[in-house]
């Protein structure tokens, strides 16, 4: 099985944790010396400031050092998927990036004050111009996702071919809520958030949140973090996790990554985005993402970890 790792660029900026080029060119060298290439990032990223990533990757002339490229459309907003305001996002991404095209545009979140059939509709004229080389789609619900498939089949616009969605061991609703859709209709699936934004490794119950961190309640990511995450049944699966962990000498981020290469529902053409706050951490992750199986009795005790969240598990969609 080969899932692509992607490296994830949400933190990257002058106000995010990697706040050099420097520290960003030594990054994307870790990175490339495994042998990947896939760079994802958004017109958001890092949250709040808008830009900041797309604007180092550009100057960087990332593309041109064989990199690829995945970005997202400006969202978030009631009315940012208009027409004219998806082309307008994109001329200024493209731009920032300076690319003429990436290899898949996202729609980054659903815009439901605007009817999805105008927001594809401009998805498609950009395919048309040759923007992008797939249509991707980010935090929509199964629903809202066929939806996307059916126009595309009665209008021949532009289909989804890659859906990013959040998915780890104590998230786990992809497998039954969204994995048999897109496994009929041949759409790969980019698991974000495979260490549930640190959770499993730097959050404590009753310890309040690192200020300025994943999960700081005064932050846009810190917010939808602690919606997530913040429920007792899931502190319990994570401290369980923990003993786990500690019983088999083996860290709880090492669990999370390695159970989602080689024993999750992710499959050929899928891929796991790779997050990271410093090089050091990367390394790490980038460490644990090329070991091997894990044993029999942790795939048990993570398999008694889900059935014990339930309902409380974080939903697919925005």
């Amino acid at each position: 099985m080969t899932v692509d790792l992607i490296l994830g660029t949400n933190n990257v900026g002058p106000h995010g944790k990697i706040s050099t080029l420097k520290e960003l060119k030594d990054i994307l060298e870790l990175y490339k010396s495994g042998g990947n290439k896939y760079l994802d990032t958004a017109y958001i990223y890092p949250a709040p400031y808008s830009g900041e990533s797309e604007t180092f990757l550009g100057q960087l002339d990332v593309t041109s050092n064989s990199f690829v490229l995945d970005t997202k459309v400006n969202s978030f907003q009631p009315g940012k998927h208009t027409p004219d305001n998806i082309f307008k996002s994109v001329a200024e991404q493209f731009a920032r990036l300076k690319v003429d095209k990436v290899r898949t545009l996202y729609l980054h979140a659903p815009d439901r004050d605007v009817p999805f059939e105008k927001s594809h509709w401009a998805m498609n004229e950009l395919y048309k111009q040759g923007k992008f080389e797939r249509l991707g789609i980010c935090n929509y619900g199964p629903d809202e996702i066929l939806g996307f498939v059916e126009r595309s089949q009665r209008f021949g616009w532009v289909a989804p071919k890659a859906v990013e969605g959040l998915y780890n061991i104590v998230s786990r609703r992809a497998e039954t809520e969204l994995l048999p859709l897109l496994r009929q209709h041949d759409i790969s699936f980019y698991a974000y958030s495979p260490l549930a934004s640190g959770f499993f490794s730097n959050i404590k119950r009753g310890q309040a949140p690192i200020k300025g961190g994943h999960f700081d309640p005064d932050t846009f990511n810190g917010r939808f973090n602690q919606a997530w995450y913040f429920k007792p049944s899931i502190f319990a699966a994570v401290e369980h996790l923990e003993t786990v962990a500690s019983n088999h000498n083996i860290s709880t981020n090492a669990i999370a990554i390695r159970w989602l290469r080689h024993h999750s529902l992710l499959r050929d053409g899928d891929a796991v985005l790779i997050g990271y706050s410093n090089i050091t951490q990367l390394a790490q992750n980038l460490e644990f993402a090329g070991q091997g199986p894990l044993d029999e009795e942790i795939l048990h005790e993570i398999e008694v970890m889900w059935e014990s969240i339930g309902d409380d598990a974080p939903a697919l969609a925005f």
